[in-house]
Parts: structure tokens; C-alpha cells; sequence
């Protein structure tokens, strides 16, 4: 094809060009497309593929013409991307100058933004610690232990709470004595005195919580005061004296399984001793460690990518996670404030980055995946329900698209993981799996 390229400009990653395709390529498409409606086309009074070429321009002329112009369009902007090595990392904004005809060239100007060049840090220069964790007896039993929490009978007391206990209340909380809805709730249980988990804020109240509700009987009534902590994501209640209002609905007492064959057999194994049961524990600990040892390890590896990798963030990529993650957090029914707005963006700022990043790694080291291996990563997993996923992918796009994505990441992290140098570090399986 015959065309002339103009860069109009070359300002970040934004580039704009000016493309000319020869009038001599309009008429030999316009013919093509024209030959195909002729040949397919049933016009009333003549034979299918009969019709004269005047009759057939008079009915489809506009289709055939709009036809030929996106066809010279996408084939002219392909070759244009391969010939200046451009690789666009947003959607084409096309701007037609001029047509296009069998007597006049046709003129248009693209815009869009490239995804940066930059230099990669060589991944075998990367040092990062490797856990090096024994699972001991102990170590399971703990596992053991939190296994028969999870399997607990709850039987309701009447006499006064205690440690263990499982109370169900419903709070209110008053902000300046306003009933404030979001952290009020209904039904809410916990057990007293059990390991505490979260922020700061989290943590203080559920002491709190903790303290007041010990000793007390089912329709008992407690208020107390609290400070929310400064550093709380909502700007509106930061540092706000909240009264909290409870009323203990429930009182739970918990008999802890014993280890048993009924027991295991509740967890589906069936006819396990104790010692195959811990066995059976054991080998999921393992499972579960490695999985934990190698997100470490990458979380490590992105983080020292993403310091050493320098270069300018496509804003297109970059305004549109944004608004995924906005979404996703708006949909957990979530304000997002201006605090909470700037932490979004930085979380988005490293997807983004990282994201091309692994792209450089998979271009420089060809990692790739095919439809076929979408297939064949589907048929080999242990999804029961691989059989429809095998079905659909062979009609959507989008999922073949989604796995494929998910091969090629995985073999960018066991690449990564293969090629950088380790160090071992002494741990414990408590430190890793939290």
C-alpha cells in the first residue's frame, strides 16, 4: 500500500500522525468491495451476482465506500505501527481529513498514546530473601487447634459472659449525638478475648468491646465513650469523641471438638487415625507455605522492578484503573474521600507500572500463549467444572483473552523467581502463613 506518514507529534507518549493513502489503493479496494456486494447481493429483476455494477452503486454505494475507507484505515494504520515500531497503549483517535476516491488520496490523523521505552534491570542482579521454614509439631498443632475452633457448637448460657464466650449485640454509635448509620450495626458477634486483627482504630474499639461485655447477662445495657484515632480514613469522624451504645443480645458458650474419627470424618476423611489426620494437616501446610513463600517473593521482586524501572506512565492506562479500582471500592459500599482517593491512586500507579513492566519481560523473553494453551491450561486443571469453561472459551473472546493473560503472568513470575538470587532467611511457619 502507498501512503505517506507525517509524525505531527512526539510530545510524552502522545503521538499524532498524519497518514496519506494513494487514491490508486482507494480504487482497487473500492473495486474489490464493490465485486463482493455484486456477487452477494440479491437485487430484485436480476440473477444473484447479475446485477450491473451501476444498479449495485446505486443501492450500496455509501456501504461500499464507508467499507473501503475502514478497511484502508485499519490496514494502513497496521503497517504505519510496524514500520515506526509504535506499540499504542490507548484507543485510536481518528480524525478523517479527506475521504478518499478513485481521483483523490485519502487523508487522515490518528492519535494516541505509545507505551514506554526504558531500560530493565537485568532480573539476576535482583537479590531478594527466601524464607526457609520448617513445619513443626507444633506447628501443626496450632493448625489443629484453630481447625476445631472453626468447628466449634455454640450452645446459648444464661449466666454471665466470660472469656471464650460468643456474644451477639446490636450498637449504636453517636457522633456529636447524632446516630451515625455506617458504624452502627445489628446482630454483630465476636468472642471475648479473641486475637485482634486491623488497624488501629479496629483494634482500640474491640478491647473496648472486649472489656464492657465480660461479665454481663444476656439484655444487658453499656455505654462508653471513644476517641477515634487521628489517623482514621474517614476525615469526618477522625478524631471524634464517639459514644457507643450496646445492647448484648446473645450469650454463646463454645464446646470444642474432640479429635476423633467422627470428627475427621466431618472434614471428609474417612477412617483416619490421628496420626493420618495430622499427616493430612501437614501435607495442606506445605501447600500452603510454598504459595505464601513464592507471593512473598514476588511482591519482593515487583518492588525492586518497580524502583529501579524509570520511565512515564500512559495516562490512558492510568486514568482507567483508577476508575476500576474507584469502582470496586464504591461497590463494597465505601466512601472514598479525598484521603482515601489518593491511596486508590497510588495502588493504581503500581498496577499500571508493574503491568508494563511484566509486558517488557514477556516481549524480551517471548512469553506468549495461544488460544490452544488457553484450552490446554483449562482441560488440566482440577476444575470441576472445566468441561463448560472449555465450551465457552471456544465462543468468548474476553475469557480466552483472561486466561491467556493469566499464562503469561504466570510464566513472567517463574521466570523472575528462577532468575533472581536468593538469600536464605531463617523463619517460622506462624511469620509466614498469618
Amino acid at each position: 500500500m502507498k501512503k505517506v506518514v507525517k509524525i505531527a507529534k512526539t510530545e510524552g507518549l502522545m503521538r499524532s500522525l498524519n497518514i496519506i493513502v494513494d487514491k490508486d489503493d482507494y480504487a482497487k479496494r473500492y473495486d474489490s468491495s464493490l465485486q463482493s456486494y455484486t456477487n452477494n447481493s440479491s437485487i430484485s429483476g436480476f440473477r444473484k451476482g447479475k446485477a450491473p455494477k451501476n444498479v449495485i452503486i446505486a443501492k450500496y454505494g455509501k456501504n461500499i465506500h464507508s467499507d473501503t475507507l475502514g478497511y484502508l484505515i485499519n490496514q494502513s494504520l497496521a503497517e504505519v505501527l510496524t514500520e515506526k515500531d509504535l506499540h499504542p497503549a490507548s484507543p485510536h483517535q481518528i480524525n478523517i481529513v479527506q475521504e478518499g476516491s478513485a481521483l483523490t488520496d485519502l487523508q487522515y490523523n490518528v492519535e494516541f498514546e505509545i507505551y514506554p521505552e526504558f531500560k530493565l534491570k537485568n532480573i539476576d542482579e535482583i537479590t531478594i530473601d527466601e524464607p526457609d521454614v520448617n513445619i513443626s509439631s507444633d506447628d501443626v498443632m496450632d493448625v489443629i487447634a484453630n481447625i476445631q475452633k472453626q468447628h466449634i457448637k455454640w450452645d446459648e448460657k444464661t449466666d454471665e459472659s466470660d472469656e471464650g464466650d460468643k456474644v451477639i449485640i446490636d450498637y449504636k454509635a453517636l457522633v456529636n449525638s447524632s446516630l451515625n448509620d455506617d458504624l452502627s450495626r445489628d446482630n454483630f458477634s465476636f468472642i471475648i478475648g479473641e486475637e485482634i486483627k486491623g488497624d488501629e482504630s479496629t483494634v482500640s474499639l474491640f478491647k473496648l468491646f472486649y472489656k464492657h461485655c465480660i461479665k454481663k447477662k444476656k439484655g444487658s445495657e453499656i455505654s462508653f465513650d471513644f476517641i477515634m484515632p487521628s489517623s482514621y480514613m474517614d476525615n469526618k469522624i477522625a478524631g471524634a469523641n464517639i459514644t457507643y451504645k450496646i445492647k448484648i443480645k446473645q450469650i454463646l458458650s463454645g464446646i470444642t471438638p474432640q479429635l476423633n474419627k467422627d470428627f475427621y470424618e466431618k472434614l471428609g476423611l474417612v477412617n483416619s487415625s490421628d496420626d493420618e489426620f495430622k499427616q493430612s494437616v501437614n501435607e495442606q501446610m506445605k501447600i500452603e507455605l510454598n504459595n505464601r513463600i513464592k507471593q512473598n517473593m514476588i511482591a519482593s521482586i515487583n518492588d525492586k522492578l518497580l524502583i529501579e524501572a524509570t520511565f512515564d506512565t500512559p495516562k490512558y492506562l492510568l486514568d482507567n484503573e483508577v476508575k476500576n479500582i474507584r469502582n470496586q471500592y464504591e461497590g463494597m459500599m465505601r466512601e472514598v474521600d479525598d484521603k482515601t482517593a489518593i491511596e486508590l491512586n497510588t495502588i493504581a500507579l503500581k498496577r499500571v507500572r508493574l503491568n508494563i513492566i511484566y509486558r517488557k519481560i514477556a516481549e524480551i523473553n517471548k512469553i506468549s500463549a495461544s488460544n490452544q494453551d488457553a484450552l490446554n491450561y483449562v482441560g488440566q486443571s482440577n476444575d470441576p467444572n472445566k468441561d463448560e469453561i472449555i465450551s465457552k472459551l471456544r465462543e468468548d473472546s474476553n475469557l480466552a483473552d483472561q486466561i491467556k493473560h493469566k499464562i503469561i503472568e504466570d510464566g513472567i513470575i517463574n521466570l523472575l523467581i528462577s532468575k533472581c538470587k536468593k538469600s536464605k532467611v531463617k523463619m517460622r511457619f506462624s511469620e509466614i502463613v498469618k
